[in-house]
C-alpha cells in the first residue's frame, strides 16, 4: 500500500493513520510500485492523466468524480481501460447512500405510483470553498452528484434547457427516457440545499442528503381539513424518527459522513476479484462528464456577455500576447482597487475572479481580461500566466468560518502553488499582499519595522493570522531562493468608501445606545486607505529596486478620533471604552476551560493584548524605495470627505466610510 501527495507530509500522515504503506510525492513514483489498484483523488483536471498512466501499467482504477473535466479526456480514459483489460470505476457515491437506496426501492415498488418527475437541488458553501471556489470549479466538483442521481431515476437524459445566473447559479429542465427532471445548482444559497423530491401519481418522496432523512407523503381518505392536519403530523413524525435513526447510527459508528463511498470501494474490489462489472462503469462516468460540459456551455457560455476579452474557462488560451499583470482576488475590496489603479496607469490586467461578478465597466475595457478560474486549477493558472510580467496576489480566505486545514489550503498552499507556477512561467515580479498582523508583540517605544520578528503565538489569534504569517514567510523565502523576485506588501486595516464598516479592533456589541469598545481611547489604529494600498502595489510592480517586505500603514489616527468621526457621520454609534483588564479574568477562565476540554479558546489574554495595543509602524522603507506615502489618508473618511496628505491636511472631496478587516484578528 502507498499514499501520494505533493505535500509529502500529508502522505506520511495517511500512512501513519492506516498503520502501513509508503509515502510518495508524485503519482509516477506511486504507480511504479507492485500494486493491484489505484484510487485517483487528485484535482479533477489531473484525473485523466493519472488514471491513464495507472491503466497503462496494468492497474485497476477507482477515480473520484468527475471522471474528467472534458468529454475528450473521459473518452481517452475509457479507451485506456479497454485496451489494458482493466476496470475503471467512477465514485458516484450518493447512488449508494441509505436514503437513496430506500427511495429507489420505494419507487420500484410503486409506493408513489408512476414516477412523473424528480426535482433535485445541489448547493455549495462559497465561503467554505474559499478562493478555490470558482463557479466552473464548483460545477465540475459538485455537478456530477445531481446528474448521476437524475440519470438513475429518470433514465438517460435526452434533452434539456439550462439557464445560468450570477455566482454560477444554474437552473435546468431535463427530459429522461422514464420521467422529467429539474435541477437547481446554487453556489450562493445558505443554508446550502442538498435534496431530491420524487413526484408520483399517488404520492411524493423527499430525501434530504444533508440530514440523511426520507419523508414519504401520500393522500389519506380523510375529510379535507383532517387530511391536511394529518399530512403535517405524519411529515413531522417521519422527520423526527429519521433524525433519531441517523443520530443513533452515527453515534454507534454505523453511518459515516459519506456512507456511499464505502459501498463503492467494497463493490469495486469485489469486481476486481471476480471480474464482474464495477458499481459505476466508465460509460456512466463519461456520460455524466458530457452532460456537465454541455449543460454548463448552454447555461453560461452561450448566454454570457462576451467580447474579445471574454471570461475564461479551463482550456481557453489568452486572447492577447502583450505583457499583463495577473491579479488574484480581483473581485475583493482591495483587488478591485488594484485593478482600477493598474488600468488608470495603462497596464493590461488579467483579473482572476472566482465567485464575484465583475464590475460592468470591466466588460468593455480594452485593458482588462476577466479570468474565471481558481488557485486550485493548476492548468487554468498556467494559462493565465502565459505572457504575464507580474502577479499581484490579493486572494485569501478571510471568512471567520473554516478550520486550520481550510486556511492552510487556501492561504498557504494556494500561495505556494501560485509562486511555483509564476516562476515556471518566467514572471518578472510577484507582489504578495500580506498583513501587519504577522508581527510579534513588543512593548512599543520604537515603530515596528519590516525586520521585526514574526508573532511567536499566531495560533492564539486565529487560523487567519497564522495562515497569513506562513504565506508571508513563504513568499519572502521564495524570493530569497532567487527563483523569482518577490515583494511583500504588509498593509494595515483596510478602510475606504466601499465594503462593510470597520469600527474597532475589539468590540463587545452595543449597550444603552453605545458601542462597547475594549481598549484605550488614545490607542492608535493601524489603518490604511485602500486606494493608498493600491498605489503601493503599483509602485511595487514598477519600481526597479522594490524587493522584500514593506509596511503600508497610516497610523496617525487615535481610536477615539476615528469613532467620533464615524458617529458624526452616522456610520457608527458613539463609543464607550472598556479597559482591557476587565476582560482578562473571563479570558483566563475560558483558557482553562477550553484547555481541559482539549479545544482552542476563542478569546485569550494574548489575543486581547494584541487587539488593544497601540503601536506605530515604520514606513520609511516604503517611502524610500517605492516613493509611497498615504496621500488619500484615513482622515478623508471622517473629516467630511476630503482626502488628506497623510498628516491631516485635506485636498479634495471623498466619500462615505467603509472598511474590511485585513489581518488584525
Amino acid at each position: 500500500m502507498g499514499f501520494c501527495d505533493r505535500q509529502v507530509a500529508q502522505a506520511k500522515a495517511l500512512c501513519q493513520q492506516a498503520g502501513t504503506g509508503e509515502a510518495f510525492s508524485t503519482s509516477d513514483d506511486l504507480i511504479r510500485q507492485p500494486l493491484d489498484a489505484v484510487h485517483v483523488l487528485t484535482p479533477p483536471a489531473t484525473h485523466a492523466e493519472v488514471a491513464i498512466s495507472a491503466l497503462e501499467r496494468g492497474l485497476h482504477v477507482l477515480v473520484e468524480k468527475p471522471m474528467a473535466t472534458t468529454t475528450e479526456a473521459a473518452t481517452r480514459m475509457q479507451t485506456a481501460a479497454r485496451e489494458a483489460g482493466r476496470i475503471l470505476c467512477v465514485d458516484h457515491n450518493r447512488l449508494f447512500d441509505p436514503p437513496i437506496i430506500r427511495a429507489r426501492a420505494l419507487v420500484a415498488q410503486g409506493a408513489i405510483g408512476t414516477l412523473l418527475s424528480v426535482d433535485i437541488q445541489q448547493g455549495v458553501n462559497v465561503q467554505e470553498g474559499g478562493p478555490a471556489a470558482a463557479p466552473l470549479a464548483m460545477w465540475l466538483n459538485l455537478g456530477p452528484h445531481p446528474l448521476y442521481l437524475l440519470r438513475d431515476f429518470i433514465g438517460e437524459i435526452t434533452a434539456w434547457h439550462a439557464v445560468g445566473g450570477p455566482l454560477g447559479e444554474l437552473r435546468a429542465a431535463l427530459k429522461g427516457t422514464r420521467a422529467l427532471g429539474t435541477l437547481l445548482f446554487s453556489p450562493g444559497t445558505e443554508p446550502y440545499p442538498n435534496a431530491l423530491t420524487f413526484h408520483g401519481t399517488t404520492g411524493t418522496l423527499h430525501v434530504d442528503l444533508n440530514t440523511m432523512t426520507l419523508v414519504r407523503r401520500r393522500e389519506r381518505r380523510l375529510p379535507k381539513m383532517l387530511a391536511k392536519v394529518f399530512l403535517n403530523i405524519d411529515h413531522a413524525a417521519q422527520l423526527v424518527g429519521g433524525t433519531f435513526r441517523t443520530t443513533a447510527q452515527v453515534a454507534m459508528r454505523r453511518l459515516a459522513t459519506y456512507p456511499g463511498i464505502g459501498t463503492v470501494i467494497q463493490r469495486f474490489y469485489h469486481a476486481v476479484r471476480t471480474a464482474d462489472d464495477p458499481p459505476v462503469t466508465a460509460i456512466d462516468g463519461q456520460r455524466v462528464v458530457a452532460l456537465l460540459e454541455d449543460i454548463w456551455t448552454q447555461a453560461q457560455g452561450r448566454e454570457e456577455r462576451t467580447n474579445s476579452r471574454r471570461r475564461w474557462a479551463t482550456g481557453w488560451l489568452p486572447a492577447r500576447s502583450e505583457p499583463a499583470v495577473l491579479v488574484t482576488g480581483a473581485g475583493g475590496f482591495l483587488g478591485q482597487r488594484v485593478v482600477a489603479t493598474l488600468r488608470q496607469h495603462g497596464h493590461h490586467v488579467r483579473a482572476l475572479m472566482h465567485a464575484t461578478p465583475p464590475p460592468e465597466e470591466w466588460l468593455d475595457d480594452e485593458l482588462v481580461d476577466i479570468v474565471s478560474g481558481s488557485l486550485a486549477d493548476e492548468d487554468g493558472i498556467a494559462q493565465a500566466l502565459i505572457g504575464a510580467k507580474a502577479v499581484v496576489h490579493c486572494a485569501a480566505r478571510v471568512a471567520q468560518r473554516g478550520n486550520r486545514d481550510d486556511f492552510f489550503r487556501d492561504n498557504v498552499n494556494g500561495t505556494a502553488h501560485l509562486l511555483d507556477a509564476a516562476a515556471s512561467a518566467g514572471v518578472e515580479r510577484f507582489v504578495h499582499v500580506s498583513s501587519i498582523g504577522v508581527y510579534g508583540y513588543h512593548n512599543g517605544g520604537t515603530p515596528t519595522r519590516e525586520d521585526t520578528g514574526y508573532d511567536q503565538h499566531p495560533e492564539q489569534r486565529g487560523a487567519y493570522t497564522w495562515s497569513k504569517l506562513e504565506a508571508d514567510r513563504l513568499a519572502l523565502e521564495f524570493g530569497q531562493s532567487g527563483r523569482l523576485r518577490t515583494v511583500v506588501i504588509r498593509p494595515g486595516i483596510l478602510v475606504g468608501s466601499e465594503n462593510r464598516g470597520f469600527t474597532a479592533r475589539l468590540a463587545l456589541g452595543s449597550a444603552l445606545g453605545r458601542l462597547l469598545v475594549v481598549g484605550h481611547r488614545d490607542a492608535l489604529l493601524p489603518l490604511c486607505h485602500v486606494d493608498d494600498v493600491a498605489r503601493a502595489v503599483l509602485a511595487a510592480i514598477t519600481t526597479d529596486d522594490a524587493q522584500g517586505a514593506y509596511n503600508i500603514v497610516d497610523d496617525e489616527m487615535p481610536q477615539d478620533e476615528w469613532l467620533r468621526g464615524l458617529a458624526a457621520r452616522g456610520a457608527a454609534k458613539r463609543a464607550m471604552f472598556v479597559p482591557p483588564v476587565v476582560l482578562t479574568i473571563p479570558a483566563a477562565a475560558l483558557e482553562v476551560t477550553f484547555r481541559l476540554a482539549g479545544r482552542k479558546t476563542p478569546l485569550s489574554r494574548y489575543k486581547i493584548r494584541r487587539a488593544t495595543e497601540s503601536l506605530r509602524y515604520d514606513t520609511s522603507r516604503a517611502r524610500r524605495d517605492l516613493g509611497w506615502s498615504p496621500t488619500v489618508g484615513v482622515r478623508s473618511l471622517t473629516n467630511g470627505g476630503a482626502p488628506t496628505n497623510g498628516r491631516g491636511a485635506t485636498s479634495e472631496p471623498g466619500s462615505l466610510v467603509g472598511a474590511r478587516r485585513e489581518g488584525m484578528s
